[in-house]
């Protein structure tokens, strides 16, 4: 009796595996499970009833790279801030995963240049800065847009070396990770700070995109993340998260000068998004 119950449990333990559909998620930079991102999409898999089973893949990648693993089906879903031209061979769920916060951008800054934004009250002054971007940011557009020299490189710790050797003057990070990813690649230098005095904000967000066939992994997702804005727990998980939770405890956005600037060629799916889901502080 003992060995069949044994048999049955292992059976029923196999078909719930074999049933269970994997979700691939990239390993961004190397730190895929730590992202706000998985974060997210974990909790938006948990408010709504379904056969996913999570899991990150093992090879670490760029933004870039994992817009072509997804393409090519090597991955199921990713996050990535708005880059209209992503319409056209992939599927967005507009649906701003932390809150718009990501188009409030502060500046990791060489010390040296601390005085010099305190001075700045306006975007023709703060232009006279150059800026640094990752390859592939959605940022890059809007920033040249607005007037802004900008410089790229292909990794995070590229670009904090860059800032701090003074090869670019400003690395504009959205204000829920800007204080992290100096944390994470910049721990070993001293000269490097965020700047207190300046946020540069423009519509912008960081959305889920998923295949374009995929309707079903779509409507879970959308599901969930409305029913977490609605219940509260979205925002409870972005107060809390380490890639969020410094945009309410240090970022101090409604203590700085505000600098607005346009987003170009936003989408009619990006236009049409409810108000309820961008965060003011």
């Amino acid at each position: 009796m003992l060995k069949l119950i044994c048999c049955a449990l292992i059976a029923i333990i196999f078909n719930v595996e074999v049933m269970a559909k994997e979700l691939r998620y990239p390993n961004i930079h190397g730190i895929g499970e730590s992202t706000l991102g998985f974060s997210i999409l974990k909790l938006a898999l948990s408010e709504v009833e379904n056969d996913y089973h999570l899991t990150v893949s093992p090879l670490k990648v760029t933004p870039n790279r994992a817009k072509f693993m997804l393409e090519s089906g090597q991955l199921d879903v990713f996050d990535s801030g708005f880059i209209p031209e992503l319409e056209e061979s992939l599927e967005p769920i507009y649906l701003p995963l932390e809150m718009g916060l990501l188009g409030w951008r502060i500046f990791i800054v060489h010390k040296d240049m601390l005085e010099k934004l305190r001075l700045i009250n306006t975007l023709d002054e703060l232009k006279d800065f150059v800026v640094g971007q990752g390859i592939g940011w959605g940022d890059i557009t809007i920033l040249e847009h607005a007037g802004f020299k900008v410089l790229t490189a292909t990794k995070m710790e590229n670009l904090i070396k860059m800032v701090e050797h003074k090869r670019f003057d400003l690395l504009p990070l959205g204000a829920n990770e800007a204080y992290r990813f100096l944390e994470l690649f910049g721990e070993q230098s001293d000269q490097l700070t965020v700047d207190n005095t300046i946020a540069l904000v423009y519509p912008y967000g960081r959305f889920f995109y998923v295949q374009k066939n995929n309707t079903e992994l779509k409507q879970v997702i959308e599901t969930g993340m409305m029913r977490a804005l609605e219940d509260g727990s979205l925002l409870a998980l972005l107060k809390s998260h380490p890639f969020s939770r410094d945009a309410f405890e240090r970022a101090n956005l409604g203590g700085r000068v505000q600098i607005r600037i346009d987003t170009p060629n936003l989408t009619q799916g990006f236009k049409a998004i409810d108000q309820k889901w961008w965060y003011a502080p």
